[in-house]
């Protein structure tokens, strides 16, 4: 499918941005100062970040969500682990026999279930050893009898482009089941807490964040924690917000940092025609505060959210349906139930009593 040829590319805004900065429209990459390619660089990828992620408008208390930084994943549950036994503990340390554990990191914060203990993974060693968060109530003796175990995943990574889940959280066609009710972390630790190990279909999600270190090259990354443990392998679909990558990129898609490499001009940010002066906007007014950082809000900062509040109207009306679908409710009718009203209520498929 052939792009559209109002579509708003790298080239058109570095060359927009260059202008309004006084480096020239037609000024090659190359031919700038670092100084210039740096408040280039700087205002393309932070107004492409102020577009997707806007201010709320005006009489509005939430930002807008576009509908275009929207994708699909699945989450592939994995049935309890319970190859080998284990032969001994000492401690917080146990020693299987027979079995082939993860080693490194991707196992840790899985529960593993010993006789009644449950507890969970901190470090695995090896395929025989790992380390759990608190010691056995009582340790198993290294003698010629094992003890059986079962390994349970609880957590699940989310993709690297994550940000928020949109909408229900629900299995494949076909497979019967209802849709995981999303709650938070907290009630999902108060499930876990208050009943024996519970397995079976999931029934509810939380969104947790996945553990980082001030000093880490990577950035916040999330996780799907569901219960009760999947006894199964159960495939979980759902939509979420996409966080998407800079468009000052070369055409093998390396990032531009200073003036290695020189950035493809023909790539489209994410919006398309439909939205391209709104970005356009948006790349025009961080250049104007660089500019001018003491002169703002300026004209420029009008103008973009005057192209925003188009953009949003825009996104809105083309994901509106035809219609809200038949009013059933009947609540004036003499054959209402009053009782009707004491059922828990759902929002954004968040449960409320």
């Amino acid at each position: 499918m052939a792009e559209s040829t109002l579509s708003v590319s790298l080239g058109d805004l570095r060359g927009e941005v260059q202008r309004y900065m006084g480096a020239g429209r037609t000024t090659p990459w190359a031919s700038l100062t670092l100084g210039q390619r740096g408040d280039v660089m700087s205002a393309v990828n932070r107004g492409l970040r102020q577009f997707y992620s806007p201010p709320p408008l005006p009489g509005e208390s939430s930002s807008h969500e576009w509908s275009f930084l929207r994708s699909s994943g699945t989450v592939a549950t994995e049935s309890p682990y319970t190859t080998g036994a284990v032969d001994h503990t000492s401690g917080t340390t146990v020693t299987g026999i027979g079995t082939s554990w993860t080693a490194g990191s991707s196992w840790v914060g899985r529960v593993i279930k010993i006789g009644s203990d449950v507890r969970e993974i901190t470090a695995v060693a090896s395929t025989t050893s790992l380390t759990l968060d608190r010691a056995l109530t009582t340790d198993i003796a290294d003698t010629s009898d094992t003890t059986p175990y079962e390994i349970y995943a609880l957590v699940y990574d989310l993709p690297d482009d994550f940000g928020g889940f949109r909408g229900s959280i629900s299995f494949y066609d076909g497979d019967g089941y209802v849709p995981l009710r999303i709650t938070n972390e907290s009630n999902m630790r108060v499930l876990r807490s208050q009943n024996d190990i519970r397995k079976g279909v999931p029934e509810y999600a939380a969104l947790i964040n996945k553990t980082v270190t001030s000093n880490t090259t990577t950035g916040q990354r999330f996780q799907m924690m569901v219960w009760p443990i999947p006894d199964a392998v159960y495939s979980i679909r759902y939509n979420y917000s996409v966080i998407t990558n800079t468009v000052m990129s070369d055409s093998g898609g390396n990032e531009v940092v200073d003036d290695d490499p020189v950035p493809q001009d023909t790539t489209i940010p994410v919006g398309g025609a439909l939205h391209g002066e709104t970005i356009l906007a948006s790349c025009l007014t961080i250049a104007e505060g660089l500019i001018d950082e003491f002169n703002n809000p300026g004209k420029m900062q009008a103008r973009y959210m005057e192209r925003l509040a188009a953009s949003i109207n825009l996104d809105r009306r083309s994901n509106l349906p035809d219609y809200f679908g038949y009013n059933g409710d009947n609540s004036d009718s003499r054959s209402f139930d009053p009782g009707r009203r004491k059922q828990p209520v759902t929002f954004n498929n968040v449960e409320y009593p």
